[in-house]
């Protein structure tokens, strides 16, 4: 399951959205094929919780072909999906407070580096800490524009915010990101 943009475009997400508002559950599925990866992961920098981002992703889907007779496609598929996604998850965040979950894929350090693994693990750990003091909306928008690449107007879209908003979200999370690293490594944390 790829989210890869390089190997799909919205034309092609068109076309399936056109053969799926139709009734076509094959087209549908190849856009849940298409993106169903992509947006958990996204989910997952959001909420921090597998389980979480794997019902909201689930939930986004069965979202999406619900309303999928209304969607115009003022926007692509792609940023259609992951706003019902944002949403989601902004609804769930606002209902509980979120949890920290154990990173599942941690990678086996280096018998050789031992020190340069755990200086990894603890940089990584402090990129996450910093993430998650980020109020929501400067979370999602600097999430979508690292980890999921989507350029300024995708992101403004998927948020439902404009284009000037998210230029702004993104130089709030830089700062704050920037000043929390800052204290951590003024702590000898980093």
């Amino acid at each position: 399951m790829s989210d890869d943009p390089s190997a799909t475009t919205p034309d092609d997400d068109r076309e399936l959205v056109a053969r799926a508002q139709t009734g076509d559950m094959a087209a549908f599925e190849e856009l849940v094929r298409r993106h169903q990866q992509g947006l958990f992961s996204y989910l997952y920098r959001m909420c921090r919780n597998s389980s979480d981002a794997e019902e909201l992703a689930q939930a986004a889907m069965i979202r999406a072909w619900e309303k999928l007779a209304g969607f115009r496609g003022a926007s692509s598929f792609k940023t259609w999906l992951y706003r019902i996604g944002t949403n989601l998850c902004l609804n769930l965040r606002t209902r509980r407070k979120p949890t920290e979950e154990m990173d599942e894929t941690l990678a086996a350090p280096d018998a050789q580096m031992p020190e340069r693994a755990f200086q990894q693990k603890v940089r990584e750990d402090a990129v996450r800490g910093a993430l998650a003091e980020l109020p929501a909306d400067q979370r999602a928008a600097l999430v979508l524009s690292v980890y999921r690449d989507m350029s300024y107007k995708e992101i403004a879209e998927t948020m439902g915010k404009t284009v000037r908003a998210v230029d702004s979200l993104l130089f709030r999370a830089k700062t704050n990101v920037r000043k929390a690293l800052g204290q951590a490594r003024d702590k000898g944390i980093i």
